[in-house]
């Protein structure tokens, strides 16, 4: 009842505004300290908890000009998290972060405040510091409590901190800090001296923002860490996040969503399974018979590498022949790898061929005569004094994988080609696909860490992209801080990351343990329960097909997946779903109401702790349905509509399947869109999808229902389902539905 009580007092608030709600929060970093965005503790640690509140991340190097204020009209929150205590211009930050307060944008400091000096060591004056942190409530004497062994926690907010780890041995040193103001709370606080009469407090929330003294958000130790915090109800406090829906990108049809994906690494590779290895069978063909062929009712995403395929590089009559085996397969959709597998974007963006060339005869030492050729126009000397003479190793010596990094890809036979790479590899895997399929998705290759122009370039063609993240949370990594955003944002580009890590890490860069990539099954439970964080997601690549404990590990996951309660979608459908919920914007248009905009392909939206709540279906549009699930609703949107408006109203008596006057979608494995409501006992929807077609639907007239269909073979069916009590129909179709086909519901008769 009291979340339901924020709901109407901030809707309320809303009501009258006509621009989106803000979802942006600013983060701040230092380019001197981290050079990488992707390294930052913001984007590893802090960007998934605030993504699963609703929140997207725009970066801001504190060395650039600060944003002007008129520019800020999207963002909700401002949060810095500075390893150091110094930035170039400290007084001209707290005059602006001044003004970004007075705008109602919430600031939130994580670790160190960054403004004591500047880069020349020149101190700021205290009276400016309280200024900084008296805006969230807060003032100090700048002095540091440096030895902590008498130091006490005298009140730890259970909510709040000890998340995954209690704050526990030789407590960090901290500066010492108190509440100014009444109207912040705290969450963390320690105490030491005579009567413990020296306090400071350590972890609070105001009205304009929060605090989290350095050491106390985190545990770390090497690349071990762990949060003290819980970062989900910190930032949820700390940004007011309560009256902000969340587009939801784990969820489609009201189940999860599953997807799959492979790198095309490895396609060469002879098996050593021993069913296959006596007939030197590819790694490649494995898969396609024991995976592709065995799972027809889980999509896959197959992403050669082109130079494995094209016959002016390393494709042979029958790698492109199983090629067009497997791309021909329903279930199967065509990505790209790239072209030449790069292993360091990095080292491209600024590329210069020569440089490669010389990396590329340290660690080749026989060249064929092609390649000098195809480099020399690049080279500033002569191929003769560029060429060694040993013959010591042949060209297809098989390498270690860290062997294989120190090179900066995989086949460097031809100068590198941005435009070769993906638009190039793109076209060429075109010519194997049968009609209808396309090359819809390119898979990063090597550290999965592009550079803009490479990322522009994949949406040049008119395709989406993914890899990166290695998301794990198992005993190895047991913390959701190994658990990756959806995507990073670098500037006008999106990369969206994989939901779960690959059996790379867990075979030790495919050096051991081939079994390893069993204990995916770990990550994936952990990422639904307690919190539903991440979609269903088998990640491999081809050489998965080599050794029988791996094969084994991803038979394992995939009959693993064919038990749980999915809705598996391609890989590219999950790509444009991550990519909406980046470009999703909310209108208030009332109290409990809003208009959902430019979602793109993101198709539910979640309202956490709404169990006493549900959708008003007269005065929603474009809803096809509600679930709840973890004490959230799940509202499913029709993907025909591109605007929708979500409606709540109250629903106290908690019922998990609240009453309406039309019929609505509660689950389904398939993909519904298209809702038509013919009149009172009489819809029709369409449908798209893998496996058999399972749905439960919530009609207003209990009784019992036709459901007709006319499947992709053009043969019409009727299948017969009645209601239960709380008028649930429930029902089993059949066909093939990789294809879209129409299906409609009727009601024939009351049940006796």
């Amino acid at each position: 009842m009291t979340v339901l009580i924020i709901w109407i007092s901030l809707g309320t608030g809303f009501a009258d505004q006509k621009q989106p709600i803000p979802r942006t929060i600013l983060a701040f970093y230092d380019s001197q300290e981290s050079p990488n965005i992707r390294m930052t503790r913001i984007h590893r640690m802090a960007e998934m908890p605030l993504n699963h509140l609703g929140l997207k991340l725009r970066f801001a190097d504190i060395r650039d000009e600060l944003p002007a204020i008129d520019d800020l009209s999207d963002v909700r929150g401002v949060l810095t998290w500075f390893e150091s205590d110094r930035m170039p211009a400290p007084i001209k930050f707290i005059k602006w972060s001044e003004q970004v307060i007075n705008q109602g944008i919430q600031w939130v400091i994580l670790g160190n405040l960054g403004i004591a000096r500047d880069m020349q060591r020149k101190d700021t004056p205290l009276s400016l510091i309280n200024h900084y942190i008296g805006q969230l409530g807060l003032q100090t004497q700048e002095n540091w409590k440096q030895v902590t062994y008498d130091v006490q926690l005298i009140h730890k907010d259970p909510r709040l901190v000890e998340f995954e780890r209690p704050y526990s041995g030789t407590l960090p040193s901290f500066p010492q800090m108190w509440r100014a103001s009444g109207h912040i709370s705290t969450y963390l606080a320690a105490a030491w001296g005579k009567n413990q009469q020296s306090q400071s407090d350590l972890v609070v929330i105001g009205s304009h923002g929060g605090y989290v003294a350095p050491g106390y958000s985190h545990y770390e130790n090497g690349d071990f860490q762990q949060w003290y915090i819980n970062p989900f109800e910190f930032f949820r406090l700390a940004f007011k996040t309560d009256d902000l829906p969340k587009p939801d990108t784990t969820t489609l049809s009201g189940r999860r969503i599953y997807y799959s994906h492979i790198d095309g690494d490895g396609w060469r590779n002879i098996t050593e399974i021993e069913k296959y290895k006596k007939n030197g069978t590819l790694s490649a063909e494995v898969i396609f018979k024991e995976v592709f062929n065995g799972f027809p009712d889980l999509p896959v995403t197959l992403a050669p590498i082109a130079a494995d395929l094209d016959p002016e590089w390393y494709g042979t009559k029958n790698s492109i022949s199983l090629a067009r085996q497997m791309f021909a397969l329903p279930n199967v959709e065509a990505g790209s790898h790239t072209y030449s597998h790069p292993f360091s974007w990095k080292y491209f963006q600024n590329y210069q061929a020569e440089n490669e060339w010389r990396e590329f005869i340290q660690h080749r030492k026989k060249i064929d005569e092609k390649i000098v050729k195809r480099y020399e126009p690049f080279l500033s000397r002569s191929k003769t004094e560029l060429v060694p003479t040993s013959d010591k190793s042949s060209k297809n010596e098989r390498k270690s994988i860290q062997e294989v990094y120190e090179i900066p890809r995989a086949y460097l036979d031809y100068p590198f080609d941005l435009n070769k790479e993906i638009k190039g590899s793109v076209e060429f895997i075109n010519q194997l696909l049968p009609p209808g399929k396309k090359v819809t998705v390119l898979q990063w290759s090597g550290d999965t860490s592009p550079f803009p122009a490479a990322i522009e370039a994949a949406g040049k063609v008119h395709i989406s992209n993914i890899n990166g993240g290695d998301s794990r949370f198992d005993p190895e990594f047991p913390s959701h801080t190994w658990v990756a955003p959806i995507g990073l944002q670098l500037g006008e580009q999106l990369q969206i990351y994989a939901s779960a890590s690959n059996e790379n890490t867990y075979t030790d860069l495919w050096e051991g343990r081939y079994y390893g990539f069993k204990n995916l099954i770990l990550t994936l439970q952990n990422t639904e329960s307690p919190r539903r964080l991440k979609p269903f997601n088998i990640y491999y690549h081809l050489y998965s097909g080599e050794k029988e404990a791996s094969l084994n590990a991803l038979l394992e996951n995939l009959q693993f997946a064919r038990q749980q309660e999915i809705t598996p979608v391609t890989t590219s459908d999950y790509a444009k779903i991550a990519e909406g919920f980046y470009s999703t914007q909310f209108i208030p248009l009332g109290s409990q109401t809003w208009r959902i905009e430019n979602r793109g392909a993101l198709q539910t939206i979640r309202f956490d702790e709404a169990a006493h709540l549900a959708v008003d279906m007269d005065k929603s549009q474009g809803v096809m349905g509600q679930r709840y699930y973890q004490k959230n609703l799940y509202v499913s949107l029709d993907a025909a509509k591109k605007t929708a408006v979500i409606a709540l109203t109250n629903n106290p008596s908690g019922a998990p399947f609240p009453s309406a006057s039309k019929p609505y979608l509660v689950q389904g494995r398939w993909q519904i869109s298209n809702l038509q409501f013919l009149r009172d006992d009489r819809i029709v929807f369409t449908a798209q999808g893998f496996g058999n077609g399972d749905m439960v639907w919530k009609v207003p007239r209990p009784g019992q229902y036709d459901i007709q269909f006319t499947d992709e073979a053009g043969i019409k069916h009727t299948v017969k389902a009645s209601t239960d009590e709380n008028g649930i129909l429930a029902f089993h179709l059949q066909p093939l539905a990789i294809n879209k086909i129409m299906i409609s519901l009727t009601r024939v008769n009351e049940i006796l």
